[in-house]
């Protein structure tokens, strides 16, 4: 995980749990002359921890490994890594995957929809309309494993060839 509070310390929890190593990946915000510690604070249940510079933090994205991201309900970090599923999505430098978007369609729509409308409004993602129909808001987990299964079973309409949605995101 990243190490943080919440859901990440309830990933790293049951990782103890079921004795398997809990790593966080932090983000060492410092610059290279300064001194002072600032480094993210991690949550209880790391075992193990790699930490990134701040120029690295590209570097920590991919050691993640992220072929079928879930994201919770968050903040400026959910922002950021979704900002690089997106463009990674985008720009074809993985494998075309749905990505979950765990929790309510009133806080998913509140965080990407005005930023997705205006970007098409703005014509800035002209031939990437699509790539709203990778990400899926679910509420449950029923309705998470019904994407997956949809998927690996070649039923799920994603990637180039099937229309976006405007709310930047398909709502189940």
């Amino acid at each position: 995980t990243g190490g943080g509070p919440g859901v990440m310390a309830m990933g790293n929890k049951i990782a103890s749990e079921l004795n398997l190593l809990s790593i966080g990946h932090a983000v060492d915000f410092r610059r290279p002359h300064e001194a002072e510690d600032n480094n993210e604070t991690m949550n209880r249940f790391i075992q193990g921890r790699m930490t990134y510079r701040l120029e690295q933090v590209i570097i920590r994205q991919s050691e993640f490994g992220l072929d079928f991201p879930i994201f919770f309900e968050g903040g400026i970090g959910t922002d950021f890594e979704f900002s690089l599923e997106l463009l990674r999505t985008q720009v074809g430098s993985k494998k075309l995957a749905p990505i979950l978007l765990f929790g309510s369609y009133e806080y998913w729509k509140g965080k990407i929809s005005s930023n997705h409308q205006m970007n098409l409004e703005k014509g800035t993602i002209k031939g990437s309309e699509w790539i709203s129909n990778c990400f899926y808001c679910v509420e449950n987990h029923q309705e998470a494993l019904s994407v997956y299964y949809k998927f690996f079973t070649g039923s799920l309409p994603i990637g180039r060839d099937h229309k976006g949605h405007l709310d930047g995101f398909i709502h189940l």
